[in-house]
């Protein structure tokens, strides 16, 4: 099961501020100086898309794709704990996660990719779970049921819109911020939603 989050504010509290902001307009500056001091942090951000979706679905149905999350909460859900993550949801056959940093966060990417390629071993080929994860490294507003910001959009499009399957892609800020020396990356220019940016693509190349 996921990682709790006793520590994070409620999404009500978020909605309250939100509400005073719209009704007072002319305490704009001073409630989004509370709204980033309560919900602002700096976390690296991780989101993983399961591949396959709309093909699985039209051959096999939708109760087959529907079992293939299930195991890939199953084995992604323990891993994103064991190196200090916290899932804030399970959405569909997305993950969004938060780890301390960048390295971490490679980290568990690189044994879900494993750990989904071992238990692959034991399904035929039309139950194999893949999976494409996008991270971002910056400023975020963390609550308990979900986050908002820039690096977590980043991190969308590419955990949800260009990575491959068995991919994993970083944003320029979360590559700027690895510490293993030993990662190797690939840099990818590109244009996503009329914004350029610079993407990572860490090799598994040893």
């Amino acid at each position: 099961m996921p990682k709790s989050k006793p520590s994070l504010p409620s999404c009500n509290d978020l909605h309250e501020l939100l509400d005073e902001r719209i009704e007072h307009p002319e305490r704009t500056e001073s409630i989004d100086s509370k709204i980033k001091k309560t919900f602002e942090q700096v976390r690296t951000i991780f989101v993983l898309d399961m591949s396959g979706f709309s093909k699985t679905v039209q051959r096999y149905g939708i109760i087959h794709y529907l079992g293939m999350i299930q195991r890939m909460r199953r084995i992604v859900a323990p891993v994103i704990t064991k190196h200090d993550g916290i899932i804030i949801k399970f959405e569909a056959d997305n993950c969004y996660a938060v780890f301390p940093n960048p390295d971490k966060a490679v980290a568990a990417s690189q044994q879900i990719h494993h750990d989904l390629e071992v238990a692959n071993i034991m399904t035929d080929d039309v139950s194999d779970v893949h999976v494409s994860i996008g991270i971002g490294h910056g400023p975020v507003l963390l609550f308990c049921e979900d986050m908002y910001g820039n690096e977590l959009n980043l991190a969308s499009k590419l955990g949800e819109d260009v990575a491959e399957r068995d991919e994993i892609l970083l944003t320029q800020e979360a590559r700027n911020n690895c510490k293993n020396k030993k990662l190797k990356f690939q840099k990818l220019p590109m244009t996503i939603s009329g914004v350029s940016m610079t993407a990572f693509r860490l090799s598994t190349k040893k």
